[in-house]
């Protein structure tokens, strides 16, 4: 599964770096606002398998971000940036599918490129 590098600058003092997957960027984004978020490299951990669950991955997103407002204004972090029930659960499937289909594409990339050089040193 490919993640992306970002550290969380919480104060002066503090900063959490971190591996997410791109979906879970902006939430980030909205929990803490863009200015809070250095984005770096992509990382490709092949160990990790990419979410089948799309529903349980919403779930997980909500525990760990927690939640926004209170009362009848509480929402999740999650469901403030991909909308609520089915149609949040649907967006974010189509985050984690696009996620994948762009490492997908440069993975693809990479192996053309790595053909190529070694056709390069073969001639």
């Amino acid at each position: 599964m490919q993640y992306v590098k970002v550290t969380i600058l919480r104060d002066e003092s503090a900063s959490i770096p971190a591996h997410i997957g791109a979906w879970e960027l902006p939430v980030l984004e909205a929990l803490y606002g863009e200015e809070k978020l250095e984005v770096g490299e992509k990382v490709t951990f092949e160990s990790r398998p990419w979410p089948e669950d799309v529903k349980g991955e919403f779930a997980r997103l909500g525990q760990l971000y927690g939640v926004t407002g209170s009362g009848d204004n509480a929402q999740t972090w999650v469901e403030r940036v991909y909308g609520t029930g089915s149609a949040g659960i649907k967006a974010l499937g189509a985050a984690i599918a696009e996620a994948r289909k762009s490492a997908e594409k440069g993975s693809r990339r990479k192996k053309v490129a790595a053909d190529l050089i070694g056709d390069a040193k073969v001639g």
